[in-house]
């Protein structure tokens, strides 16, 4: 009990040295001390730090003495050379708590530069080892068959399905490119030896590379012409955040009532817009009504908004029919029109005044299925069919602003123009020089790099660190969405994704980058003196978001940088991998967690997804988990193919050279998805790879890619499901 209080009494004097120095750190960053006082408090703390470590280490010493080695060596030299001991924790803390200009790190990093350039080409030129399957011939019939039923239809059949993986069934939808991604994972678990189990009976080298061929024939070899559809998009309601892009379009104040509404769920296509997840509940009902009644009560209050939505004729029918147009996306019907009218008219012969009439009439508008759901009109046949004026109008404004069209792109519709690809091209122009158009930052980059969840589901503790406010982690967001805007407004290449000269900061944001000279609470353009942060590696927000709260992970960005940069993801890891422990913090802890990998990496189940992972993420290590820059870090990576690189100059170097088709046509496939609001299809593959057969001459230019989406078939065109058809015809 004795040295059990003793031992909780040294801990507490460590957390709160810890503290100290947090506090300290803030009071630095707020500029209340200044740096020579803030450096001599600093080497008192760190003092006492290392005078309770060294009375913790003779505890475990004593009554750990088995596992006391290292201990006892740290403690010895620590004795010997404290003014050593007290500069190196004095140098690792100003790291850990990015206490150095990132100017001053960049001249660091040039004066490092003898020790090997920052990027070196695979030996081959960047195409790495050569084909292993190339020249491999197969029947399947007669061999791939027969080893799919010895060796995977025992656990993996229609019965069994372990793991629920079923290839039975998976071969048995044709073309297998409808399960792309499970036939991919089993090439890979065949070729890394995971499958079949080591305790199964096992096929010959010479059968692996025959299924594997066979595999790689049906995936990258099929002809996606052969199964052209555009596809079709089903009613579904607006998100919370079209909601409220909406509202504030049609009334003039940016009032968010949907804030309040139940939280919007990432559909299959990783958007919150996929169609397949936004189906109505009760709650939602409930939501509606309050919110018509909220906004409508919030703009008879205002004034100029209640004058400009009434209009100044004061005649009622034109301001409800307006009204209509605008939030159901289209003309209304007479016998639409004429219900609302008869409700206002009514209210009137109750004595109702005629604004509280006229406010009833726009929240029943705002409570209408032709409101709150984006329903699309089409023929009963199975045959592709154009899109209608006005339903691409709203494919448009939901694309490009999360919004309702405007009178102008309306009046366009109803001219029959936007069937007119030179007429569509120029209203697609017009409104991505409109601001709304920021959305495609704000919620298209924020959902697929997953930015938006750095301060709602991601942050520290602010009350352990109070540098991490919510304007600070709201300027995160915003630097990304900003940034990804600038791309397509200035139709920038997609190679600048990765590695721009430019950023968006404000004052905040620059301090917690160490950037000096920018002021106010704005985010503004910034031209970048250093190579840290050029592109969104260099992003505080990606960073976080690919980060565990309290320290980085070179696996998780690694993963991220394959699976959601690059669209090509590694399988799953094996069954009953343990996680990997990590000791200390900062650059201690990066290096526990490096030499861990590598060891991990040497277990044949482990190598393969590793080995690509790994690299990527190494080259951020730099980085830490909000994006601080922390120098003094093992950040050098080779990839699977040979090529070298150190740092995230040399991983940009890297996937410039190697992985830019993965890159273009990722943004491709992502773009496509949001902007149809459903999830891709097999044969959504041909659209994909016709766009980036388009735009690779060029870069893969976001503004064109823009453009290329709004003329796709997909976008203009639609084909009913079977089903839908034949229902439509019974009824």
């Amino acid at each position: 009990k004795e040295h059990g209080e003793e031992w909780a009494g040294l801990l507490v004097g460590m957390e709160n040295v810890e503290v100290e120095i947090e506090i300290l750190v803030w009071r630095f960053e707020e500029e209340e001390i200044g740096e020579d006082e803030g450096e001599i408090a600093l080497l008192r703390l760190l003092k006492n730090q290392i005078a309770l470590q060294n009375k913790m280490d003779r505890m475990e010493i004593k009554f750990f003495p088995e596992a006391a080695d290292e201990i006892e060596e740290e403690l010895e030299w620590r004795l010997k050379n404290p003014e050593v001991a007290l500069r190196e924790r004095f140098e690792e803390t100003l790291r850990d708590f990015d206490f150095v200009d990132e100017e001053d790190e960049e001249e660091e990093m040039e004066a490092e530069e003898i020790s090997g350039p920052v990027y070196t080409p695979a030996p081959s030129g960047g195409t790495g080892k050569k084909d292993e399957l190339h020249g491999i011939t197969f029947n399947f019939k007669k061999e791939v068959l027969p080893m799919l039923e010895t060796y995977c239809f025992d656990c993996h059949d229609s019965a069994t399905a372990k793991g629920d993986i079923d290839l039975e069934s998976a071969l048995a939808q044709k073309p297998l490119v409808r399960n792309r991604l499970l036939w991919e994972n089993v090439a890979e678990r065949v070729k890394m030896g995971d499958m079949p189990p080591k305790k199964k009976s096992q096929p010959a080298d010479s059968d692996r590379l025959k299924l594997r061929a066979w595999l790689a024939a049906e995936i990258n070899g099929f002809d996606y012409a052969k199964v052209r559809n555009p596809g079709y998009v089903s009613a579904r309601r607006l998100t919370r955040e079209e909601y409220n892009r909406t509202i504030r379009d049609l009334v003039g104040l940016d009032l968010r009532p949907a804030d309040e509404f139940p939280m919007d769920f990432s559909g299959t296509s990783g958007f919150s817009n996929s169609a397949n997840t936004l189906f109505l509940q009760t709650a939602h009902l409930d939501r509606y009504f309050t919110s018509a009644e909220g906004v409508i009560d919030e703009v008879r209050a205002d004034e100029k908004a209640w004058k400009k939505m009434v209009g100044n004729s004061r005649d009622a029918a034109t301001a409800i029919t307006g009204m209509m147009r605008r939030a159901y996306r289209r003309p209304p019907t007479h016998a639409e029109i004429k219900e609302i009218i008869a409700r206002y008219e009514a209210e009137l012969e109750n004595k109702k005044p005629q604004d509280e009439a006229l406010a009833n009439a726009f929240k029943a508008i705002l409570v209408s299925p032709n409101f709150l759901l984006r329903v699309e009109n089409s023929v009963a046949t199975a045959k592709d069919q154009e899109v209608s004026d006005f339903d691409l109008a709203t494919r448009l404004s939901y694309f490009l602003w999360a919004s309702t069209p405007d009178d102008e792109l309306l009046d366009a519709a109803a001219a029959g123009k936007l069937s007119d690809s030179a007429d569509r091209e120029a209203q697609v122009e017009r409104m991505l020089a409109d601001p709304r158009s920021l959305s495609l930052g704000e919620i298209f980059a924020a959902e697929w790099l997953s930015t938006d969840d750095v301060g709602p589901r991601i942050r520290k503790d602010p009350i352990d660190n109070p540098w991490c406010t919510e304007s600070l982690m709201a300027a995160m967001r915003a630097e990304t969405a900003h940034f990804f805007h600038s791309l397509v407004m200035d139709n920038a290449p997609v190679v600048r994704l990765i590695n721009a000269d430019y950023t968006f900061l404000n004052a905040e944001l620059a301090r917690h980058y160490r950037i000096r000279g920018i002021e106010g609470n704005k985010i503004r353009r910034v031209s970048l003196e250093t190579k840290q942060r050029g592109g969104i590696f260099g992003h505080a927000s990606v960073l976080a978001t690919t980060s565990f709260p309290d320290r980085t992970s070179p696996v998780v960005r690694g993963k991220w940088i394959l699976d959601t940069l690059l669209g090509t993801p590694p399988p799953p890891p094996p069954p009953d991998v343990p996680e990997i422990d990590v000791e200390g913090r900062g650059r201690r802890a990066a290096t526990s967690l490096r030499r861990k990998l590598e060891v991990h990496r040497e277990s044949a189940r482990c190598a393969g997804c590793h080995s690509q992972m790994d690299p990527l993420g190494f080259a951020l290590e730099s980085y830490a988990e909000f994006g601080q820059w922390r120098g003094g870090i093992d950040d050098r990576g080779t990839l699977p193919s040979g090529a070298k690189f150190r740092g995230p100059a040399g991983l940009k170097l890297a996937l410039i050279d190697e992985r830019l088709d993965d890159l273009g046509a990722q943004v491709i496939r992502k773009m496509l998805a949001y902007a149809l609001g459903r999830q891709l299809e097999f044969y959504d593959e041909a659209t994909v790879r016709e766009i980036a057969e388009k735009l690779k001459p060029t870069g893969y230019r976001f503004g064109d890619l823009v453009l290329a989406i709004t003329a796709s078939d997909p976008f203009i065109m639609k084909r009913l499901p079977p089903a839908s058809v034949a229902k439509s015809n019974e009824e």
